[in-house]
């Protein structure tokens, strides 16, 4: 059985590491001089994240792999850890700066990754502005070496966040996500 965090027993919460929160003064501001010298637009939903969290540490916080079995190399385990969230200057930093970079699709901005390391991305093109992928590298039964791959997550940040992540019926997720007094440092997530 998968709880989505609509379901779950406790509602969606986010903490950051260490004992308080961040200041996210100055967040604003940061984000609309990049896309003003970017010439681009972070969506709405993930910009409101940005400027109230500054990335952290999401629960619940699995999602279904939508990796092809033959790529994805697990059968038996396609659940996905979201952990962490990027704050904004760490986003910046992985992107390199660079739209065109080769380790992800044209125009999108990591917001976070799987503790292996697998991406996810937002995308900033017109035409898919604000949707969320996951990139994959896995050599396919007909390619020589490994290709990047994105696969739709969700249609939105929110969307991803508050209907996509779940937790599934071992916990596994609140297991990887507690640590000893987190309750105290975790807020309801609202955005």
């Amino acid at each position: 059985m998968l709880l989505t965090s609509k379901e779950n027993i406790m509602n969606a919460k986010i903490v950051r590491d260490g004992d308080e929160w961040p200041s996210t003064r100055g967040i604003a501001d940061k984000i609309k001089n990049w896309e003003v010298e970017k010439k681009v637009i972070l969506p709405e939903d993930y910009k409101r994240f940005l400027t109230k969290y500054n990335g952290g540490h999401i629960y619940p916080l699995l999602f279904k792999s939508p990796v092809p079995e033959e790529l994805w190399g697990a059968p038996d385990d396609d659940d996905v850890i979201f952990d962490p969230v990027f704050d904004w200057d760490y986003a910046i930093e992985r992107s390199c700066d660079n739209f065109n970079h080769a380790r992800r699709p044209k125009s999108s901005l990591p917001v976070g990754s799987d503790p292996g390391g697998l991406e996810v991305v937002i995308s900033l093109e017109q035409k898919s502005l604000g949707k969320v992928y996951l990139i994959h590298f896995g050599v396919g039964p007909d390619d020589e070496e490994p290709v990047m791959r994105a696969y739709l997550l969700a249609n939105s940040f929110r969307e991803f966040v508050f209907e996509k992540l779940y937790e599934n019926a071992d916990r596994d997720g609140y297991d990887y996500w507690y640590r000893p007094g987190i309750e105290q440092h975790s807020v309801d997530l609202e955005f």
